[in-house]
């Protein structure tokens, strides 16, 4: 069931952005605790990393597919999840001649993965969202400090579809951040974060003192949006992490592309110079949803391509934002054009 549908337009429809496409980071899965018990410490180190392998390929797998697809989750055999691990980063290790415990972050091979999930034809998302600012509040304001501020750092958060930024808390950000009534501004007061951090809305994350319950506004240029989540027993970790998939959800639901459906259309591409033309083709070739370019016209300031891609056109158009290529519906075909340059993150 999707949810949060409102929010989508406010700042999900905004989200896709250059230099946030499908990297390493976005396969790598941390904090995989493992036990295990044998013979030997070596014995039981094999057997407690072979049993996180599969915990860790269920995580990837939720984190990259939208939930009405986890009951077809492909479970493939010890050697062949062995095989799409590139690496482990073994963290908090303890041993005794014949117990071994660790907390482990699994490194997936994106080809191994985005390979088997075609093979499976379940729809997947492989880019990231443009980051969304969160600001927790706890006792009507925001410290960095605070157990649910922390709690928004855990890298389960921070390397998931939607990165999450914070506030500094700064000097900078006091003209926003020390107005009474923070949960309630609207756009007009939040716009000032949006800008300097960059990003396409902004989520009031105000949580109970018990960390129990947690009430989100998701506030954009168009509008609010408000969710909330209770727990009988929870911790802030774990209301910040199910408030941060929340958040993903929806992001699935509009990124997640289908690559067993493969479609064709026409476009008109347009270029300032001749030197254009190149940049063009060599973003498409980037673009993973396209599967094929043929060239049917070409002139010094235009051309007129076929594209076969996977997926929905509006995924299509996503997918070219993040190479920096403008495309979208014009008169009742396509137009594909050089998009703005990507902002600078530094």
């Amino acid at each position: 069931m999707k949810r949060l549908s409102v929010a989508v337009a406010l700042w999900l429809a905004l989200a896709t952005s250059p230099g946030f496409a499908a990297d390493a980071g976005l396969y790598a899965v941390p904090g995989v605790a493992v036990d295990a018990t044998s013979n030997s410490a070596a014995a039981a180190r094999d057997i407690a990393l072979a049993q996180g392998r599969p915990i860790a390929w269920q995580r990837l797998y939720r984190r990259l597919t939208p939930p009405d697809a986890w009951g077809n989750q492909p479970n493939p055999d010890g050697a062949t999840l062995e095989r799409m691990i590139l690496s482990m980063e073994i963290g908090n290790e303890r041993r005794s001649t014949t117990r071994y415990l660790a907390e482990v972050t699994y490194n997936f091979n994106p080809n191994e993965v985005q390979a088997l999930l075609r093979r499976s034809s379940i729809p997947f998302a492989d880019a990231r969202a443009r980051p969304v600012l969160v600001v927790p509040i706890m006792n009507g304001s925001f410290d960095p400090q605070s157990p649910w501020a922390q709690a928004w750092t855990q890298p389960s958060i921070a390397q998931g579809l939607v990165p999450v930024v914070l506030p500094n808390g700064d000097a900078l950000d006091q003209p926003v951040l020390g107005q009474p009534g923070l949960g309630g501004l609207g756009w007009d007061q939040l716009a000032p974060l949006a800008e300097r951090y960059d990003v396409a809305g902004v989520v009031i994350a105000t949580a109970t003192p018990d960390g129990n319950a947690a009430q989100l506004s998701i506030v954009g240029p168009t509008g609010r949006q408000v969710e909330s989540l209770a727990f009988a027993q929870s911790s802030f970790g774990a209301t910040a992490d199910a408030a941060a998939q929340r958040i993903a959800e929806d992001w699935k639901e509009r990124a997640a592309v289908d690559y067993s459906r493969r479609s064709r259309l026409t476009a008109d591409v347009v270029f300032a110079r001749p030197g254009d033309w190149p940049a063009i083709r060599q973003r498409l070739a980037s673009v993973g949803t396209v599967a094929g370019v043929d060239v049917l016209g070409i002139s010094t300031t235009e051309a007129r391509v076929e594209l076969s891609y996977f997926g929905e056109p509006e995924q299509l158009s996503d997918a070219m934002a993040e190479q920096n290529l403008n495309f979208a519906p014009a008169q009742g075909g396509y137009l594909l054009r050089l998009g703005p340059p990507a902002p600078n993150r530094q």
